[in-house]
C-alpha cells in the first residue's frame, strides 16, 4: 500500500509544488491538502493518513498546535514539520506536540521523501544540519563532556544512538556498523528502555540534551 499523505501549508504554490514532488514517487500517495491548522485537523480525521507534511506558520492555529490535535485524534498519524524556521525552540516543541520528524523547507525533494518514508516506518527524522545546529547551541550552555559512554549505555549503543542522531536509518546503520538489522533494531529497543522514551525522535533530542551526540 502506497504512504497516504496530507500536505498542510497556507501557501497554495507550495503545496503544489509538494504534491507534484510527492505523486512522482511509487510508494506515495497525497491524499488532500489543508491551507490552515483547523483544516488540518477536520481532514486528518476524515482521510486517516499515514503522514502529515505540516507547517509551523498557520492563519489560525500553529501547526505545533495542529500536530498536538491531530495526534489526540489520530495517534497513528505521522506528523512531519516542514518549516522556515531553524530555532532549537520549535523543534523541541513540536517533538513534545508528537511530531516524528523535522526537516527544513530548504532540503532537498529526496531528503523530503526519505524523511517521508523513515517517520512511515516508525523511526522518525531529523535533518543533520538541524541537529548539528542544535547541539552547537547546547554546547555554548554546557561544560564539554567526558569521552566516555554515557549511562546507562553500552558502547555499542551510544554508537547506533550517534548513527541515529545523523538521520541514518536502521539499514545504514547495520552497514556501518557491520551488524544485521535485527541487532540494530535490539539495540534501538534497549536504548528506548534505557532513556525512558517511545521513538527515535525522542531518543535523539534526549541525546542533544544531554550532549552526548556528535552530529
Amino acid at each position: 500500500m502506497p504512504i497516504r499523505v496530507l500536505i498542510v501549508d497556507d501557501h497554495a504554490l507550495l503545496r503544489e509544488g509538494l504534491r507534484q514532488v510527492l505523486q512522482g514517487e511509487p510508494d506515495i500517495l497525497v491524499v488532500g491538502e489543508a491551507r490552515t491548522g483547523e483544516e488540518a485537523v477536520r481532514e486528518a480525521v476524515r482521510l486517516r493518513p499515514d503522514i502529515v507534511v505540516m507547517d509551523i506558520n498557520l492563519p489560525d492555529i500553529s501547526g505545533i498546535e495542529a500536530t498536538r490535535r491531530i495526534k489526540e485524534a489520530c495517534p497513528d498519524a505521522g506528523i512531519l514539520v516542514l518549516t522556515i524556521h531553524d530555532q532549537e525552540e520549535y523543534l523541541l516543541e513540536a517533538i513534545a506536540a508528537g511530531a516524528a520528524g523535522f526537516v527544513l523547507k530548504d532540503v532537498e525533494p529526496r531528503t523530503l521523501v526519505h524523511a517521508i518514508r523513515l517517520c512511515c516506518r516508525g523511526e522518525g527524522y531529523i535533518h543533520p544540519t538541524l541537529s548539528a545546529r542544535a547541539l552547537s547551541r547546547r554546547r555554548e550552555r554546557w561544560a564539554p563532556v567526558g569521552t566516555g559512554i554515557p549511562e546507562p549505555l553500552t558502547r555499542r549503543e551510544f554508537e547506533v544512538l550517534q548513527l541515529v542522531a545523523e538521520g541514518a536509518s536502521n539499514r545504514e546503520i547495520g552497514e556501518r556498523l557491520f551488524i544485521s538489522e535485527k541487532t540494530v533494531k535490539n539495540h534501538i529497543t534497549s536504548i528506548f528502555r534505557k532513556l525512558g522514551v517511545s521513538d527515535r525522535t525522542q531518543a535523539v533530542i534526549h541525546a542533544i540534551r544531554e550532549g552526548w551526540v556528535k552530529v
